[in-house]
């Protein structure tokens, strides 16, 4: 992903899991999102090794020269890779560039991709950055004199008597290969996939838009007014705020006491919007349902149509998802959209993926049906409908422990993987 992140200086650090990273268009380098357990905050680090994106051709730097002539190419340089058909070592030019879109990532010959067949140029940079530098995201660092350092936290005793009974005890050494080269990997494995998990801090985030019949609003256009915005935050965090529209009564309040409800006035919606992006900004992961789709781009267009200004928005718009520029998004549409999750780790609780299948599968829990249209709510009950789809959010993630939490930052240790890439896309 490329966004645009505001970034300093990190010279010392405490350790802290990786997890996630970006390109940041602004000074053109990577940086990687770092967790905080004892803060529960995220430590955005930036590049300043001068690493810069990059694939390979077959062709030969003098059959390559019409790429030179170009301001985004900064070297095109013979170098030796290994060719597993051919089982040798083979000359390959390797194409260095200034910016990732030079690679790949766009339709026309802006990408050299598109001009020329290459190699290593449909890893998207960030990720490739990652490889280089032999970075695992969901393993603990810590930076000392600006520099990234691996940092290995104990594992239990449990663990180790654990790994000892079930298979250092039964390696047969004799009929082993090598039993020492062996047992290196599997030690590597272990450590890592028995690193502690934090308890994530997080906020699950849910709207409500005002309703048309038979239209469903535009997260495009965003003409319509946000009506609620539910949060839901770690460490007892309950918030719900509504505005308060034309002709609408106020109602009972249904909600417990422990949540609290702000109402707002009609004219006062672009207040209240700018009121829950300083609460987002607080939190280094949001969880929504449908949130790359929906609830993201919507927050983040209605803003920009109500003249607030882009630094005070938290939301970063791409292609086909929403982000935070310093923070982290995971969409659970799509990561329990995803069959692996649906079939091997929920055991095909749920046929379909929309919030009340999911919630009710999973949770024993509903959406709220009072059995009216949106529009003729009182305000209480739009209050205790929004925060209702912010709770199911976030109880998707803290269920049985955290499993799901769990699950993505386990899986993003084998995948080599940011998180939020891991929860929006296939893994098997």
């Amino acid at each position: 992903m490329q966004i645009d992140i505001e970034t300093k200086n990190v010279n010392s650090m405490p350790p802290s899991m990786l997890v996630s990273a970006a390109y940041d268009n602004n000074s053109k380098s990577a940086v990687l999102k770092f967790y905080d357990p004892k803060t529960e905050k995220l430590i955005i680090w930036r590049d300043e090794t001068g690493h810069k994106p990059y694939c390979y051709s077959r062709l030969a730097p003098d059959e390559l020269e019409f790429l030179q002539e170009r301001d985004d190419v900064i070297e095109i340089k013979t170098v030796q890779r290994y060719d597993l058909m051919k089982d040798k070592e083979i000359d390959m030019s390797k194409i260095t560039v200034a910016d990732p879109l030079a690679i790949g990532g766009t339709t026309g010959d802006k990408s050299i991709r598109n001009i020329i067949e290459t190699w290593e140029s449909d890893i998207k940079y960030y990720e490739n950055y990652l490889y280089d530098r032999r970075l695992i995201v969901g393993k603990y660092y810590e930076v000392i004199d600006g520099k990234i350092k691996p940092h290995d936290l104990e594992i239990s005793d449990q663990v180790k008597l654990a790994l000892k009974s079930l298979l250092w005890d039964k390696v047969d050494s004799e009929n082993m290969v090598d039993a020492e080269e062996f047992k290196k990997f599997i030690s590597e494995w272990a450590d890592l996939l028995n690193q502690p998990i934090p308890k994530i801090r997080r906020l699950s985030v849910d709207i409500e838009v005002e309703a048309e019949i038979g239209r469903i609003p535009d997260p495009k256009i965003a003409e319509k007014k946000v009506t609620a915005i539910g949060l839901k935050g770690s460490n007892g965090f309950d918030q719900i705020f509504v505005l308060k529209t034309e002709d609408t009564e106020l109602g009972v309040n249904e909600l417990e006491k422990n949540i609290k409800v702000t109402f707002y006035d009609v004219e006062k919606e672009k207040e209240m919007i700018k009121d829950a992006f300083e609460i987002i900004k607080d939190f280094p992961f949001v969880v929504t349902y449908n949130g790359d789709e929906f609830d993201l781009p919507y927050l983040y267009n209605r803003a920009e149509r109500l003249g607030i200004p882009n630094a005070s928005n938290p939301f970063y718009m791409m292609r086909d998802s929403a982000t935070l520029k310093q923070g982290v998004h995971l969409d659970l549409y799509r990561t329990l959209s995803n069959r692996s999750f649906q079939i091997y780790a929920f055991s095909q609780k749920y046929t379909d993926f929309s919030l009340n299948s999911v919630s009710k599968a999973l949770l024993g829990k509903e959406k709220i049906d009072y059995g009216l249209d949106f529009d003729q709510l009182t305000l209480y009950q739009t209050a205790n409908y929004c925060y209702n789809d912010a709770l199911l959010t976030y109880d998707l993630t803290s269920f049985n422990s955290d499993l799901l939490m769990n699950l993505l930052v386990i899986i993003a240790r084998i995948g080599r993987m940011p998180i939020d890439d891991i929860a929006r896309m296939g893994v098997s």
